[in-house]
């Protein structure tokens, strides 16, 4: 796939990598890289060439090709998987706000529940239930991942059973945790399409993307800019979600980000896995407010749905972040 890259003019964020296979032999030092990075900004490179999550690779790939056929698809078709859900089955272009004023987004989705996935449920997409196998282990080995992120973030702090953060995503309990193919087709990117800023609703997003158009806007006091994330081959983008961010009573950060794709001559695809809290789960919100996951996931995505002025009036869809920059800046 050719790799169109952004003009020369545009900044290039800096992520730092965190080395998975270290993370799972519980290297201090690179604990200790982690935690400094979900405080500081809350997104970073993952290094996923580890032997012990190798299949994780060869098995995204799989997927890419499945998600090309399927998005390739009649519109008619597309919308048979078409559930009216956050969390499964398909979202057509154009269901929430685009990045400029009055447009609306240019992306549409795919999505796999885990609940469903671990039940097999007969509701899955058909693309899924062809490739049942695959899709079982591609979905496994993410939750893996994040959950393991989890451990170890847990283990840095040294907090204990009952207040570690895997306690608050077990399983066994209903939760929002969900795998999205997201696909960006060619578009007129003055009109202001793309993705629109936000932060993630969930505790650790799991990310591929094998071409240009993630941008993020740190969390440092006066960075209003935004920078281009650029793909790397083996490597997972990670951020830290909303509620992982007030499960830590925001000790960590999440940086804003938003997605403009690079080139409007090519299609563009990316995959994320959202790690939810179970959806009884409570934590405090942006304005200190004690709230469930559930309700918290179910209220901002309609915030992505409103129009720029009602966006712009909360601070859901930015997390918090945005108003959190400001008055970092005029501290």
């Amino acid at each position: 796939m050719l790799i169109k890259t952004p003009p020369s003019t545009a900044l290039i964020a800096s992520l730092e990598t965190v080395e998975f296979g270290r993370l799972l032999d519980r290297d201090p030092n690179e604990l200790q890289k982690l935690l400094g990075l979900c405080v500081k900004d809350g997104f970073f490179y993952l290094s996923l060439e580890d032997p012990r999550i190798s299949q994780l690779l060869s098995n995204k790939n799989r997927v890419v090709r499945i998600m090309e056929e399927f998005f390739a698809l009649p519109t008619e078709e597309k919308m048979k998987e078409d559930r009216g859900s956050h969390t499964h089955g398909y979202k057509p272009a154009g269901s929430f706000s685009g990045f400029k004023e009055g447009a609306k987004d240019g992306y549409e989705t795919l999505k796999v529940s885990y609940e469903e996935m671990i039940s097999k449920s007969p509701l899955l997409p058909s693309r899924v239930k062809e490739q049942i196998d695959l899709f079982d282990r591609f979905i496994g080995s993410c939750h893996l991942v994040n959950k393991t992120l989890l451990a170890c973030l847990s283990d840095v702090l040294g907090l204990h059973p009952g207040s570690r953060f895997e306690d608050h995503h077990r399983d066994d309990r209903p939760s929002n945790t969900t795998l999205v193919l997201l696909h960006y087709p060619k578009q007129d990117f003055e009109a202001g399409m793309g993705h629109n800023k936000h932060t993630d609703i969930g505790s650790i997003t799991l990310l591929f993307t094998e071409q240009w158009g993630l941008q993020l806007q740190a969390p440092q006091a006066g960075v209003t800019e935004w920078s281009y994330v650029p793909p790397r081959d083996g490597h997972a983008i990670i951020n830290v979600g909303d509620s992982l961010r007030f499960l830590s009573e925001k000790k960590f950060n999440s940086c804003l980000h938003r997605v403009i794709p690079v080139a409007n001559d090519e299609d563009r695809y990316s995959i994320a896995y959202f790690l939810r809290p179970e959806n009884k789960v409570q934590y405090r919100d942006t304005d200190g407010k004690e709230v469930s996951a559930q309700k918290w996931h179910d209220e901002k995505y309609v915030m992505f749905g409103e129009s720029h002025e009602k966006q712009a009036m909360s601070a859901m869809l930015t997390g918090g972040m945005e108003r959190r920059t400001v008055e970092v800046a005029s501290s």
